[in-house]
This record gives C-alpha cells, sequence and structure tokens, in this order.
C-alpha cells in the first residue's frame, strides 16, 4: 500500500459488512480481511488490470452500491469527480455508510469538504501523515441524481452529456474546441478519436463522415460511458472502447486519428501517456494516413510527431494551443 493507503486503513474501522474500493486497488487485500464482501471500482483501465477481476464491478448503479457500508476512495484531482462519486455513494450506499477518502495535502483543497458536505451531513478531516490527509463522511442525504450532466453547444451543433470524471465534463474545452471546429473537413473511412473524453471529437467525425466507421479509445471508464452518451444524443453511432492504447489494433488499419492527448495521469504530470499515444498512431496509421492532434503550444509534441510519425505542419494556433496535422510514412 502507498501512504494513501495506509491512511485510508488506518481511518477505518475494524471490521464492515461490505466495503467498496474505489480507484485503488492496492487496498483489495487488506478489505477482504476486515469484511466477508468487497468490491471495486477503477474508472481508469490500468488500475482495473491491477485489482482482482472477481471483485470488480461493472457499473457503479444503485443494484451495486445497495448494501456498501465503508467506502475506501482515493480522492480524484476535479471537484466534479468528487461531486459524482458523493451523489452516486449518498443515493444508494446502506443509510449507516462511512466514507474514507484521502489525497496528497498538495493536492487537496477545503472546497473538497463542501463538495462532500453536499451529500453527506457529517463531514470531518483528519491530521496530515506522510503529507497525506484524510476526509471521513457519513450520514447520507439522500437526493436527486444530478451526474451526468448534459451541456449544449450550438456553435458546434452539439449537446455534451458527461460524467464528473471526465476532463472538461459538458463543457468544451479550447484545446478541443479548436480541433472540433476542423472536423467537418476531416474524412476517411476509418477513423479514431485517441482519448476520447466527452466524445465530442468523435461524434464530429462521425457527423462528417456518414457510412465510416468510428472508434472512440480512452482510458477512463466515465469517458467512454460519457462518450457513448454523446454520440447517441446527437443522432450517431460510435465504438467505443475502455483501453489504455491501441494494443491488438491492426497495424496500417487506420486513415486518421484524431486526439487531444493528456499531458498527466492523475494529480501528477506525465508525457508518457501522449508519447505512448504517438507510438501506437504510428503504427495503426495507413501510409498516407493523418493524425490531428491538439495540444498546449509549449509542449514539444511537433518535434515528436515529425520524428514517431511523419511530416507535420501546424494547422491552426491560438495563444496557447495548437493543432497539427501529421502524414504517416
Amino acid at each position: 500500500m502507498d501512504p494513501i493507503e495506509r491512511l485510508i486503513v488506518a481511518e477505518s474501522p475494524g471490521h464492515a459488512g461490505h466495503v467498496l474500493i474505489i480507484n485503488s486497488p492496492g487496498l483489495a487485500e487488506t478489505a477482504q480481511r476486515i469484511a466477508p464482501a468487497v468490491s471495486m471500482w477503477c474508472d481508469d483501465r490500468r488500475d482495473a488490470d491491477e485489482a482482482p477481476a472477481d471483485l470488480l464491478l461493472e457499473r457503479l448503479e444503485e443494484s451495486s452500491l445497495a448494501g456498501i457500508d465503508l467506502v475506501w476512495l482515493r480522492l480524484p484531482k476535479a471537484l466534479s469527480a468528487l461531486d459524482d462519486y458523493a451523489e452516486r455513494l449518498a443515493s444508494w450506499t446502506a443509510p449507516g455508510v462511512r466514507v474514507i477518502a484521502a489525497g496528497r495535502q498538495r493536492s487537496m483543497t477545503h472546497s473538497m469538504n463542501g463538495v462532500l458536505g453536499r451529500h453527506f451531513d457529517a463531514v470531518s478531516a483528519s491530521l496530515g501523515v506522510a503529507k497525506c490527509r484524510a476526509l471521513r463522511a457519513s450520514l447520507p442525504k439522500k437526493g436527486g441524481l444530478r451526474w451526468p450532466r448534459e451541456g449544449l453547444h450550438p456553435e458546434l451543433g452539439i449537446g455534451v452529456i458527461a460524467h464528473g470524471e471526465v476532463f472538461a465534463t459538458s463543457r468544451v474545452d479550447d484545446g478541443t474546441r479548436l480541433l472540433a471546429e476542423l472536423c467537418g473537413d476531416i474524412h476517411g473511412d476509418d477513423l479514431l478519436d485517441l482519448g476520447c473524453g466527452s466524445g465530442i471529437l468523435a461524434t464530429l467525425l462521425a457527423r462528417a463522415n456518414p457510412g465510416a466507421t468510428v472508434h472512440a479509445v480512452d482510458v477512463s471508464r466515465a469517458a467512454v460511458e460519457s462518450t457513448t452518451l454523446t454520440a447517441e444524443a446527437n443522432g450517431e453511432h460510435v465504438q467505443v472502447h475502455w483501453a489504455p492504447g491501441l494494443d491488438g489494433w491492426e497495424t496500417g488499419g487506420l486513415d486518421v486519428i484524431v486526439t487531444n492527448p493528456p499531458f498527466h495521469r492523475g494529480i501528477a504530470k506525465d508525457s508518457e501517456p501522449a508519447l505512448a499515444m504517438f507510438d501506437d498512431a504510428a503504427r495503426v496509421l495507413r501510409p498516407g494516413g493523418e493524425l490531428w492532434c491538439v495540444y498546449n503550444s509549449h509542449l514539444p509534441w511537433r518535434k515528436r510527431l515529425n520524428e514517431k510519425i511523419g511530416g507535420t505542419t501546424v494547422v491552426r494556433q491560438s495563444p496557447f494551443y495548437t493543432v497539427t496535422r501529421t502524414v504517416a510514412r
């Protein structure tokens, strides 16, 4: 267990009837020692692959959360994600549920207490331990569900439905918007939105390419569910995949990939996911296929794209974001 997981255990009672672990697969063994029933939820596919498969839930819904009386939660980066989790936990777990949520102190804010307080009558914080802190919540408020939420964007002709764990939720962030405005001019027979988030780019590609096969891939389960909801709400069909990358995809089988790659995993800044996405794109694009990428302008991605995939040109640029088109060798 890492320091966050050790603090969660230290702040918990010594026994429970049914423990739910959220986004912390390292707690599985400990949970099985204190409770006869253990369930796990992992938003990140990489975490899910480390967890015991027989403990993983397919969905966080009323039927799967009924009877849960202890929740161990690794605090997410976004308040919207915490709100989404807290809303479902308060609505569907046992009335006597206790939630222990912990994270690194440097990434925690007082607003997290307020988010939990919207859904639980009792919220308190632990002392700091090993630069970590835990929040405790109990006495759930049973209320209506507001997640997933919809945002309407008439300037793009799209409605976006998203869970709280998804970057920008149902909004359109500035980088995605810059690339989304170009999707009407991106064509092919087999297209992919890599790191699909709420499904904006995948949905617009499907609209611009009737009859084409449009795929969407994301490591986040919330993103996969959100992309499915967004595509369906806009009358488009997208084949959505929950995966950390493109292992197993046919070499040279795609005409187009679009991506707004991440530069962090969770709280930590991390360029490796984006670089791995470029390696995947180099393999699965056919010769002459195109990668359309939007990224923060200070990142050295144009040079990397030239090296890894092929000739790269800047198509559009704002003060903060750059859109490039790369033609695969």
